[in-house]
């Protein structure tokens, strides 16, 4: 009875190891899909803002009649801003460009058929990879329509 009970007891012992072992590897791998689907959203978040961005600067062209027209570097940034959630917006980067065609290189005259280039970058920051910062980039380019 006595080699019985020792028996146990160490398989008790070992049980309690692997069991260690196996939920930290869980842990570890949840928390990697985790931070992954994080990564992805941020993705998919800065391209959408870039799309976003260049949207708002074709439609308020020089030949809006709108108060807030044409549309200016800035205002593009606030624009942008304003539609991106869940994560830190202080962090975005906003960069507006017009093409250098004839008439489209004044500010005050972004007129139809000149291209507008919004480009987005956010550094993201993973939580699992030791705080690895990854710099999400998107570019949109469209035709001023007005």
């Amino acid at each position: 009875m006595a080699r019985t009970r020792r028996k146990n007891q160490f398989e008790r012992g070992q049980a309690t190891v692997e069991f260690a072992l196996a939920v930290t590897v869980l842990f570890m791998v949840t928390y990697g899909i985790i931070d992954f689907g994080r990564a992805l959203y941020a993705y998919d978040l800065v391209n959408t803002a870039a799309r976003i961005g260049s949207r708002y600067a074709i439609v308020h062209g020089s030949g809006c009649t709108l108060s807030i027209c044409p549309a200016t570097s800035a205002a593009i940034q606030t624009y942008v801003l304003t539609k991106v959630t869940g994560v830190n917006q202080s962090q975005f980067s906003v960069v507006t460009t017009w093409s250098t065609a004839p008439g489209c290189s004044d500010p005050n005259f972004q007129g139809p058929e000149c291209i507008v280039n919004v480009k987005v970058s956010y550094p993201f920051r993973f939580v699992l990879a030791f705080n690895q910062t990854l710099t999400l980039t998107s570019t949109s380019q469209m035709v001023i329509s007005q």
